[in-house]
């Protein structure tokens, strides 16, 4: 059940006025979503607008001269039009011309003959094809009938709403209303569910029908089963979102990126189109909605682009890439902002987010903002609202098995799946080879490369040697749709929200291949170790460190700081025999350093592909051009059917050569444990370890399997402070031992920690016992003051062991005498360096905003000229999209709020920010 579903409802109930809409009403609603889907049209006075209405006006053009109208199509490409895909594409078609009809400064505006053509075209499905009475055919996809054309056609018939007879609107409304049938099913969710509500509302405003729209925007909420299925609420199983920041669809898929953004925009057009209204969104559902920006959305994307870890089947779509998700989020803002309920703090937030996506943007005239997003963006540019800064840190959804970690000039983020999360999603004869996405898929992205995964990646990709992925090169059948991986082992935790710990118990989907996986996020690189691979397959298994898919310019590739002449098809493996390889270098991406000294092979070759390789949907049947990339691969080969295979190495995006070269020849970051029981590594004074089986590592035990991390945090290493999580989530609780001499007592915990302390003199001996019960994978932490950071042992009184207290028994006289804390290693045997590369310490430079750059120049591509842009100095720890001041403008951002409320106050007296 959602949270609070029930008392949401019922304030949102006493909110609506019990006054029947009268005809000004219609009129406003019908004005305000026509306004959402052309615009609110000012002067062109931006690239981006002038780029929109350019491309708008092209692209009607091109449809109407493409009309060939017959008994059985209008397009010859989407023929025959009984197909529900080609009568919907029919009328997403008409929606592009009655859009360029409908808007001032394009070609087609008020032109009657394009009028007559559009009408025309209306009559003839609606009285051939899609009406009242049709009746869907079996095996045909029911999304066209009851989402994708309603959808279209609601647009349509608002644009042209003065031109169509009362005949006409009523027709189009029936057809709508029929189509999309009974709401009441409890198995409409999601963003399926804002769709159909949406597509209700719209037939409401074209009819008159206020019956349609109260049922609509009721829908929405899910009144008929008490808020069971709002679109406003957090769920705790099967689809939509969940607290943590994830967004699951169909059950088991992470997918914020793609049905997450389309239940954003659907629920953000329907709050502005029915905002001053008498069925306005009332401010006790909207809280959730708002605060998903951080927690939700704002992790899963790099430079105004959807990572692809959380976009399911879209990857496989050539017209839905990355960039186009991310506009779509955009544009949800841009609706949340120019809503005037809504508080003008938030407004400026969403503004402010809004212009840090577009900024953020390396080529945002690629795929380009359409219309109505940039006369948007246009909108916040001339307020000069500044752009929010980017998150920066370790974001960890285990709902999902999903990890991110941003930095400056980089992100990663993984893809795990376990017995409750799918490993893909492959439906409708899409994403065809999707086998290992599931299996550690380890994407990095960065400024030297930012449309890596955007130039023709997923068609031309291998996907028997997919980044982090450890599998057998035996082939796979065609994939199945719906299923979880065999085992419960994936997750992990954040660190102090900058760094990150994750673990995948990996079995392949056929059994045939194995392994205990971890990856260790720190500051400037990424940690990967594995243990226990092996095969069962016949072939050889292989983890694969690298496959990358290399630019026109920045693919000089050096080994141990040699370059190496790589023609397509070049081969170079080393066995044992051969020299050792301590590093590599790839100048589009930054360094590899190989920790374990063990034999590495390296490809470089050409790919073919074809978009419609990976997806056979009728959809995307267009986009069949041979396309051919050059990759580079770097792999471990654990030979065929290996018992215990194990590898262990660095990635080091955006670094320097020279930096790489000293990592490898001085590593800052040391492996305690590379077994199948523990894996484990050291830097400064912090020890990450997934513990498989339980064990010891310096003074901790864990009794139980889990995650963990513990170090110095705090002013001058204050604290010892352990972060632990159960990434199974089939734990009841975790136990873990301390016998440190240096802890004192308690500073903080977390409510599910329990701690009992030895016998009186038995300093710093402690067992935790931690509630991990339906926790769902969260981490769990507590803070103990460090007994030489105020001195010695003599100056802190000893606690009884009954009650743990946070208060503290510092004297005033330990204050003045207070030494700089000894850090002494957490782990025993561990030899420890001083950090240079894998793990920098935050500097008072850097907390104020300034980053330090690689001292190798990266690749970056120019784009357009925009007014009053600057580079973004993002801080090095934020947890979303923060607001402070982030650039020399005359607006200042002290008016938008730091994070947003759980629920806040939305009056129909707000002022408004025009």
């Amino acid at each position: 059940m959602p949270v609070k579903a029930s008392s949401t409802i019922a304030a949102a109930s006493a909110s609506v006025s019990d006054t029947p809409l009268a005809p000004a009403h219609f009129q406003k609603l019908r004005q305000r979503w026509k306004a959402t889907v052309t615009g609110k049209h000012m002067r062109v006075n931006s690239d981006d607008v002038y780029y929109a209405l350019s491309k708008l006006s092209g692209t009607a053009e091109q449809y109407i001269a493409n009309m060939q109208p017959s008994r059985v199509h209008i397009w010859e490409d989407l023929s025959p039009i009984h197909s529900s895909v080609n009568f919907r594409k029919s009328y997403e078609r008409l929606r592009t011309i009655a859009q360029s009809y409908s808007i001032p400064g394009s070609i087609h505006y008020h032109d009657l003959n394009v009028q007559e053509t559009v009408i025309q075209s209306l009559d003839f499905i609606g009285s051939e094809i899609y009406n009242a009475s049709v009746v869907q055919a079996k095996g045909e996809n029911w999304w066209n009938f009851r989402i994708g054309a309603p959808l279209a056609l609601v647009d349509i018939a608002i644009l042209l709403y003065d031109d169509l007879t009362p005949r006409r609107r009523h027709d189009i409304g029936a057809t709508i209303i029929k189509n999309i049938g009974s709401i009441g099913q409890r198995s409409l969710k999601g963003a399926n569910r804002a769709d159909i509500c949406l597509a209700l509302i719209g037939a409401g405003v074209i009819t008159d029908e206020e019956a349609e729209v109260s049922r609509g925007r009721w829908c929405l909420s899910d009144k008929e089963y008490d808020g069971e299925n709002s679109v406003f609420e957090l769920v705790q199983s099967g689809e939509g979102l969940y607290e943590g920041g994830s967004y699951l669809s169909h059950e088991i898929f992470p997918y914020s990126g793609g049905y997450g953004v389309q239940h954003y925009y659907s629920l953000s057009k329907a709050v502005n189109v029915l905002s001053k209204s008498p069925y306005h969104i009332n401010s006790t559902e909207l809280g959730v909605t708002f605060t998903a920006i951080n927690s939700t959305f704002s992790p899963v994307m790099w430079r105004g682009m959807m990572m692809g870890h959380i976009r399911g089947r879209d990857i496989a779509r050539k017209s839905e890439p990355d960039a186009f998700w991310g506009n779509l989020f955009l544009q949800s803002l841009l609706y949340f902002a120019d809503t005037e309920l809504v508080p003008l703090k938030h407004r400026r937030f969403f503004k402010s987010v809004a212009r840090s996506i577009w900024e953020a943007a390396p080529l945002p005239d690629l795929y380009g903002l359409n219309i109505t997003q940039a006369f948007g963006m246009q909108k916040v540019l001339e307020e000069r609202i500044p752009p929010a800064a980017p998150p920066i840190g370790t974001f960890a959804t285990p709902m999902s098995d999903r990890i991110m970690h941003h930095r400056p000039e980089w992100a990663a983020a993984l893809a795990m799946s376990s017995s409750r999360i799918g490993r893909y999603e492959a439906l409708n004869h899409e994403n065809l080879r999707p086998w290992y996405q599931g299996d550690g898929f380890l994407y990095v992205y960065t400024d030297r490369d930012p449309l890596h995964f955007s130039n023709d990646y997923w068609p031309t990709m291998d996907p028997y040697h997919t980044p982090g992925v450890t599998n057998g090169q035996n082939p796979q059948n065609p994939p199945a749709y719906k299923f979880t991986a065999h085992r419960d082992w994936a997750g992990g935790l954040d660190w102090r929200g900058t760094h990150g710990l994750a673990g995948l118990d990996a079995l392949s989907t056929d059994k045939g291949s194995s392994a205990k996986k971890s990856w260790f996020f720190l500051l400037n690189s990424i940690i990967a170790l594995g243990a226990g691979c092996a095969g069962l397959s016949g072939t050889e298994v292989h983890t694969t460190y690298e496959s990358r898919n290399l630019p026109l310019s920045g693919s000089n590739f050096s080994i141990n700081g040699e370059y190496q002449i790589m023609n397509p098809g070049w081969i170079k493996p080393w066995e044992e025999t051969h020299a050792q390889i301590d590093w590599a270098y790839l100048d589009s991406f930054g360094g590899y350093v190989f920790l374990d000294k063990e034999p590495i092979s390296f490809r470089r070759e050409q790919r073919k592909g074809k978009w419609t390789d990976i997806n056979q949907y009728p959809d995307y049947l267009g986009f069949s051009d041979p396309i051919m990339r050059e990759y580079l691969t770097i792999y471990r080969n654990h030979g065929i059917d290996p018992k215990d295979g194990r590898y262990a190495y660095a990635l080091l995006p955006s670094a320097s050569s020279e930096e790489t070269r000293e990592f490898a020849t001085m590593p800052p970051v040391n492996i305690t444990h590379n077994t199948p029981r523990l894996q484990a590594i050291q830097f400064n004074n912090t020890v990450m370890a997934n513990f498989w089986s339980g064990g010891t590592i310096g003074y901790l035990t864990a009794v139980t399997p889990c995650s963990i991390t513990w170090g110095y945090s705090g002013v001058e290493d204050k604290y010892l402070t352990i972060s632990v999580s159960d990434p199974t989530q089939k734990a009841t609780r975790i136990v873990l031992f301390l016998n440190d001499p240096d802890i004192g007592g308690v500073a903080e915990r977390d409510d599910s920690i329990q701690l009992r302390w030895g016998r009186a003199g038995q300093t710093g001996s402690v067992t935790i016992t931690i509630n991990v019960e339906g926790t769902h994978g969260k981490t769990h932490r507590v803070s103990f003051e460090r007994i030489s950071w105020r001195g010695t042992l003599e100056s802190l009184p000893w606690r009884p062991p009954v009650k743990e207290t946070t208060t503290s028994t510092t004297t005033t006289a330990s204050r003045r005498v207070r030494p700089v804390a000894t850090k002494k290693p957490l782990v025993n045997n561990a030899t420890v360096t001083s950090a240079k590369i894998g793990h920098k310490p935050v500097t008072a430079k850097q907390k104020t905003g300034t980053v330090s750059h690689s001292s190798v120049g990266t690749v970056k591509t120019v784009k357009p000229v925009k007014p009053n842009l600057k580079t973004a100095e993002p801080s090095p720890r934020t947890s979303g999209y923060s607001t402070g001041t982030l650039r020399s403008e005359a607006v200042t951002t002290s008016s938008i709020p730091k994070s947003i409320p759980s629920t806040i106050s939305l009056s129909s007296t707000a002022s408004v920010d025009n």
